[in-house]
């Protein structure tokens, strides 16, 4: 008898122009294949294209106006301040906080699930804390969003003998050898009652780090395994995590602690559904893995604490983890639906776009010679992993590989609140010019029209929804907005280069019941302009534009239109000479499990 199957297979980032380029290369055999008897074709991303927004597109089949999420920000107008879109917490009438799904609406899981089928999905971004297993006795591994031990989305330490002023996301704790010994103290979850202790030794060029009754021996320039973390006391429940040391040096001594990460094998958050699937996937790879939503440390690459192959050796293991999960379940995988993403590719396309475009101000040609073609070598190991699922799907599975968006070159900065401020939009107060007043700390309401925040969203300062109001809704609101548009759209930096590529209205990229909660105006960038940091979170810049300096060098955080993602089948389908939007994907999934599409969802290709 035959058995309805639908493969998914998600990479992040995945940029068409690339693989058409490497296909005319030869060097992804088994995409060129599906491309051949299949399907090939851009897919048009959501508006913005930001990996939350465009992965949940995808999942609920809907445009952002019905799922309720716009950005990897978003912001409270009764209290003006940012807010993660990635985790969302509710409370109770009994005031007990607990985590919630960020976003509105059932996803093809959900509806496979609810008709009987069984179904796996492995790390899909916006899936902490994931659904009910299901009547189909279905899993899920959560994947972006998932938070650490601390419920944070994670952040380093770095350990040092050295004087060190510290960096921006990390923290720095000095250390001292005493007879050469040291006992470092990491802190755990607030609940947790304190830290636990780590006990370094150091003699004859030999460096022992002791935990929790096990010594290992550490290795300059090479990552630990994973360390068992206990918090809390003896004689209580204890809240167990996991974490990865990387030593920069022993002497002087550089220890870099990555995040405290879940741990599968006893996880104090709802990683998994059910909850022992996380401990089931420990068990099938022999050991506990990495399970913060985004575990690849650009921070720690970006300020200078880890050196590119640190960060590359990171990003190899990750990946093997991951492959690692998928050819499990690919090799038990016969009905239902097996879907897992891979983004480990999105992050080295953010942070070795500057070796990958020789035009890029960060371009540095011995370090390109050293590391290699790092973006076209990860395109070749997920071609690699798609020629396995190729391998083991038979004429009743439906394969589609698929991405959220493409990617761009990033070497220029704007500070949109800033533009804001000089264009008179934005009214600011008590400004030191050395504190970038992020959380809006600088911003006088009473003054001000229009407010940045996000990755190109912007808000106006509307009377009766925000707040401290100003703007009166109706006409003198779509006349704010019209003259906003217009003025961005002749933003021009100091050399006459145009920043913008179109500004677009909330009503032209939102439908439905949550479509109030959107920005009134997106931004999209042209390449290689993005908004800054410092804007995504409430701050002001020292001006306009600023070079981008940061290993953080590629991004897709611009208009849409200019940064397509990706999508592969075994099926063909008429596009009708059209590009097809990632709305349409959870229809095409639900058809090829013979399943009708959800309330709402947009319909599937045929």
């Amino acid at each position: 008898m035959s058995r309805r199957k639908a493969l998914v297979i998600g990479v992040d980032g995945m940029d068409p122009r690339i693989c058409r380029r490497l296909m005319a290369e030869n060097a992804l055999p088994h995409l060129a294949a599906l491309a051949e008897y299949g399907t090939f074709t851009d897919l048009a991303t959501s508006n913005p294209p930001q990996s939350p927004v465009a992965w949940t597109c995808m999942a609920a089949g809907t445009n952002p106006g019905r799922h309720g999420i716009f950005d990897f920000l978003v912001r409270d107008p009764k209290r003006l301040l940012p807010e993660l879109s990635l985790l969302r917490r509710k409370r109770s009438k009994l005031g007990v906080v607990r985590h919630v799904r960020p976003f509105e609406g059932k996803t093809f899981w959900d509806l496979a699930a609810e008709a009987g089928l069984p179904s796996v999905v492995l790390r899909w971004p916006l899936t902490f804390p994931p659904g009910n297993a299901g009547a189909a006795g279905s899993k899920g591994l959560a994947g972006l969003g998932a938070p650490d031990v601390k419920g944070r989305l994670g952040n380093y330490v770095f350990y040092t003998e050295s004087d060190d002023p510290g960096t921006a996301r990390g923290a720095t704790v000095r250390v001292k050898f005493r007879d050469g010994r040291a006992e470092l103290m990491v802190e755990g979850p607030a609940n947790a009652g304190g830290g636990t202790a780590l006990s370094l030794s150091r003699a004859d060029g030999r460096l022992d780090l002791s935990v929790s009754g096990r010594t290992i021996a550490l290795r300059p320039g090479a990552w630990s395994d994973w360390l068992p973390l206990c918090f809390g006391p003896e004689n209580e429940t204890r809240i167990k995590g996991i974490a990865r040391v990387f030593p920069t040096s022993l002497e002087p001594l550089g220890l870099y602690l990555g995040p405290i990460q879940v741990d599968p094998r006893e996880p104090c958050l709802p990683i998994a559904s059910p909850e022992a699937y996380a401990a089931e996937l420990a068990d099938a790879l022999g050991g506990p893995y990495a399970t913060l939503g985004m575990p690849e440390e650009t921070k720690g690459l970006t300020e200078g604490r880890l050196s590119d192959e640190a960060f590359l050796d990171m990003c190899d293991d990750i990946t093997t983890e991951r492959e690692r999960m998928f050819d499990f379940e690919l090799g038990r995988f016969d009905e239902g639906l097996l879907a897992c993403v891979f983004d480990t590719s999105d992050r080295i396309q953010h942070m070795f776009w500057r070796l990958f475009d020789p035009a890029h101000p960060l371009y540095d040609p011995k370090a390109a010679k050293r590391l290699g073609p790092i973006v076209e070598d990860h395109y070749r190991r997920m071609d690699a992993v798609v020629g396995r699922a190729v391998a083991a799907a038979d004429d009743d599975t439906a394969l589609l590989v698929c991405s959220d968006h493409g990617f761009a070159s990033y070497t220029r900065t704007v500070h949109l609140n800033t533009w804001l401020a000089e264009e008179g939009f934005l009214s600011l107060k008590d400004r030191d010019p050395d504190d970038a007043g992020e959380l809006f700390r600088h911003v006088d309401w009473a003054g001000t029209r229009a407010y940045a925040m996000g990755f190109g969203s912007i808000y106006l300062n509307l009377a009766e929804r925000e707040k401290h109001g100003q703007v009166r809704p109706g006409e003198e609101a779509q006349t704010l907005a019209r003259e906003l548009a217009s003025r961005l759209a002749g933003l021009t930096d100091e050399t006459g280069a145009a920043a913008v590529n179109r500004v677009y209205f909330r009503d032209e990229i939102c439908e439905g019941p949550l479509a109030a909660d959107a920005p009134d105006l997106v931004v999209g960038w042209r390449p290689p302009f993005r908004v800054s940091w410092t804007t995504a979170i409430g701050g002001v810049g020292p001006g306009v534009f600023e070079d981008n300096n940061q290993k953080w060098s590629g991004d897709h955080c611009v208009d849409a239109a200019l940064v397509p993602g990706s999508l592969f089948s075994n099926r063909r389908f008429d596009l009708g000479g059209q590009t097809p939007s990632q709305t349409r994907l959870a229809a095409t999934i639900l058809n090829a499990l013979g399943l009708p599409p959800g309330s709402g969802m947009e319909p599937g290709l045929g």
